[in-house]
């Protein structure tokens, strides 16, 4: 780990961890909700990998809407519902800059690819599944992790700056009520 610093590593482990803790208990969750309602595997195929994807990304918007809504670029703004649509608008943004590239390659490229060729070397069975899942994380999160951390400015609230001021934010030269 010479070039890249352990507490940046901390960071991303802090930052992706309780994601997929959240988004796998969810998976889980819902696979056996509806296979036990249906006694079918594909519906339980299918809400699992629905689960996963509303467990992640609740927790994803939940923070972003939170630190925007604490941001100075929001707070300094009048009115409740200009600081509401304001803070959707950053944390949809921010969503889509740190995981869209990576949900397209992962989605459309990456995981389907890398659960067949598992399961092609080592049968149908949930070895050859986790595995191939694990190495498509690895994908997601290599190009998730770069999304971050080339989109900082536009990701964080506040552009990443961790205690800002207003006259900091103010003092950017920017409208009044511009977004960054």
């Amino acid at each position: 780990m010479s070039s890249i610093d352990r507490p940046r590593v901390r960071g991303w482990v802090v930052r992706y961890l309780p994601l997929e803790v959240l988004g796998t208990l969810a998976a889980l969750g819902s696979a056996w909700i509806a296979y036990r309602a249906t006694g079918s595997l594909a519906m339980a195929a299918i809400a699992g990998a629905l689960g996963e994807s509303v467990g992640y990304y609740a927790l994803v918007v939940v923070r972003g809407a939170r630190g925007h809504l604490a941001s100075m670029r929001v707070r300094r703004l009048t009115g409740r519902g200009r600081r509401a649509w304001t803070a959707s608008w950053l944390t949809a943004r921010s969503v889509a800059a740190e995981f869209g590239p990576a949900e397209v390659v992962d989605s459309f490229l990456v995981r389907p690819g890398l659960l067949w060729a598992a399961s092609l070397a080592w049968g149908g069975n949930l070895v050859a599944w986790l595995v191939g899942k694990l190495a498509a994380d690895a994908v997601f999160y290599l190009v998730a992790i770069v999304s971050f951390e080339t989109g900082r400015r536009i990701i964080l609230p506040d552009g990443g700056l961790a205690e800002a001021s207003a006259d900091d934010v103010v003092s950017e030269s920017l409208p009044e009520g511009a977004l960054r």
